[in-house]
């Protein structure tokens, strides 16, 4: 019987044939080979693997939106596609943008594909929170690609020659056929493109009901995680909704799954607690949410209900 198997090994059977086909074609025993897989074979029989081990080695990317990263144990993973979505006028597109600046901020390249806003609108859209973009984009870090429908060998050629650290696409739903797009091989070599080269992505989707519908579309199942974006008002012309966010799920991070208020204050989207509510609305929650702010440190901005 030729087994070399020794009674006291943690090589599996599988290791153990590499091993004798390598040292058969070469005709010599590779230690390197051997401790290696001998290596590789005792992980797989670890009881318990460290936690904050593996968290040390997840490298993640800040939000910039004060209070987000302190639900997502400090930032999205690096190389994550994070579907950002909702109905119409809940601050997607602001929260993305906010999220954008903070990597401009850090000195990273960014790219913003809108397939719905022109250039020129959300450069206006970012100066109401104080955000140069226009400085950025002459420095060369951000590029926005607006009001025109590129092709996949476009975008990937794009992201190709300007190796962004972050993207954001506004929205899918110009983009893709819901229908199609789990089968879509576009969004799969785009998709492949962002991942390999371990750049975090937003992708905004459009929902057409808020957070009392649990339901999922077929853009909520490529992503790496869901962050949910809603807005209470008590009716249509409602001029001080409370809007929400939620992180729906997030990969490899534990996660606060509640709904969190957020405002639009001068700098852009912060979240608040419900003493930050209280004292925006005078001092307690009223139900119809008709008074104006008394906190003068904090102003919210005015926004159209039917922005992004």
């Amino acid at each position: 019987m030729n087994d070399k198997h020794p009674i006291h090994t943690t090589i599996s059977t599988e290791a153990l044939r590499i091993l004798e086909r390598y040292e058969k074609e070469l005709g010599a025993k590779n230690t390197v080979l051997e401790r290696a897989l001998l290596g590789m074979d005792k992980l797989r029989f670890k009881e318990k693997v460290d936690a904050q081990t593996i968290s040390r080695l997840i490298k993640r990317v800040n939000a910039g939106i004060p209070g987000v990263d302190n639900l997502i144990e400090g930032g999205i993973p690096e190389g994550f596609v994070v579907v950002v979505t909702g109905p119409p006028g809940t601050g997607k597109t602001t929260f993305s943008l906010q999220y954008l600046m903070e990597g401009l901020k850090r000195d990273e390249r960014c790219i913003f594909f809108s397939f719905e806003e022109k250039v020129e609108h959300l450069i206006k859209q970012s100066i109401r929170f104080g955000w140069d973009i226009g400085e950025y984009i002459d420095k060369g870090y951000l590029e926005i690609f607006g009001f025109t429908m590129l092709s996949t060998e476009e975008i990937i050629e794009i992201i190709n020659v300007f190796k962004p650290k972050r993207i954001v696409f506004d929205s899918l739903n110009t983009f893709f056929d819901i229908h199609e797009f789990r089968r879509s091989s576009q969004w799969r070599s785009i998709l492949k493109e962002i991942r390999d080269k371990k750049i975090t992505c937003l992708a905004i989707t459009e929902k057409r009901h808020g957070l009392e519908v649990k339901e999922y579309d077929e853009f909520d199942f490529m992503g790496d995680g869901i962050i949910f974006f809603d807005k209470n008002q008590r009716y249509d012309l409602d001029p001080y909704p409370t809007y929400y966010l939620q992180i729906q799920k997030l990969r490899i991070t534990k996660i606060n799954e509640m709904s969190h208020p957020f405002i639009f204050a001068g700098h852009g989207l912060e979240l608040i607690g419900n003493k930050g509510l209280a004292k925006i609305f005078g001092g307690t929650l009223p139900a119809t949410q008709t008074q104006k702010t008394s906190n003068p440190s904090i102003k919210p901005v005015d926004i159209n209900i039917n922005s992004t």
